[in-house]
């Protein structure tokens, strides 16, 4: 599991002796940290070899504009088998990293701990995954029998490879349009499939829960104000279409709402209301309090310019 933001130059794939690096910029991770030493010089992955890397995972990581991974290993004295191992990934912008760090957090896990590395992050027990700027960071401990040293080793390498990154710790600027309320570390962006629906990209959301447990409200910005309209008839058709309305339910349009608006429920998303205003989308979708969600949809859109 791997599921918290000025803008950085892409990266390319140059590989130095320990690292990657480009004229603009150089990402390198520390040779030896708390004991432990890197066992062989860093490998670098690009977009045509991450497969060969993280192999089920690569889909989910291309997702956000992928740029590079570099890979290390550290083992006690740099040599064993019990080894701690380094990936830092490289996105295209600070939009990407948090989009692809916020995806793997699932906010409300009891055995996530949340740390203060890098703009943000979180800690299992055997792992500790950070971002900041354009970089993904994760540290696993990869050892069947590690001793104690292992724990404190892993968080010390997350905090030495931070002190490294360059990029700002900021927030994304889009999360100020999400409205307060929201539950805490539920904040993500995705690039495409917002609510399981193809045509709902570049959204942010969060999770709501006065309007439902799951609640879940969504902002997704077009380049322009037909790609949002069509983006939206596309989510009103989806909705009512017989296979994913829920038994009795039909498509309610609700007037003076944005430009256009409906609430429907459906079988696999819930209780639904979305609506339209010039370049944005914004919906709520698995809300279980209805006039809620609509107060919700509505003071965002009242925000929106």
């Amino acid at each position: 599991m791997l599921k918290l933001w000025a803008r950085a130059l892409p990266v390319a794939a140059a590989v130095c002796s320990i690292g990657l690096c480009t004229a603009a910029n150089a990402i390198t991770l520390p040779p030896a940290v708390a004991g432990f030493r890197l066992t062989t010089a860093p490998k670098t992955y690009g977009p045509s070899t991450l497969a060969d890397h993280v192999d089920g995972a690569a889909q989910a990581v291309m997702r956000y504009h992928f740029k590079s991974c570099l890979y290390g290993i550290y083992a006690p004295g740099g040599r064993g088998s019990q080894v701690i191992t380094a990936d830092v990934y490289t996105m295209a912008d600070t939009l990407d990293s948090f989009g692809y760090f916020s995806a793997q957090l699932s906010p409300g896990a009891a055995y996530v701990k949340h740390v203060s590395v890098g703009a943000g992050g979180f800690m299992l027990n055997t792992n500790v995954t950070f971002w900041r700027g354009p970089y993904v960071v994760s540290v696993t401990i990869a050892a069947s029998q590690p001793t104690a040293n292992f724990h404190s080793a892993m968080f010390s390498i997350a905090r030495a490879i931070n002190s490294r990154l360059s990029g700002s710790s900021a927030e994304p600027s889009g999360l100020h349009m999400l409205p307060a309320g929201r539950v805490p570390y539920s904040e993500m962006f995705q690039r495409r499939d917002v609510g399981g629906e193809r045509f709902l990209t570049n959204g942010f959301s969060a999770r709501y829960a006065a309007a439902g447990e799951q609640a879940t409200l969504f902002i997704c910005t077009y380049p322009s104000n037909s790609a949002a309209s069509a983006a939206y008839h596309n989510y009103l058709s989806s909705s009512s279409k017989p296979f994913s309305l829920a038994p009795g339910a039909h498509p309610q349009l609700i007037h003076g709402l944005g430009s256009s608006a409906f609430m429907v429920k459906t079988r696999f998303t819930g209780s639904v209301i979305a609506a339209l205003k010039g370049k944005y989308v914004v919906g709520m979708f698995k809300t279980a309090n209805a006039l809620v969600a609509k107060r919700l949809v509505t003071s965002t859109i009242a925000h929106l310019h």
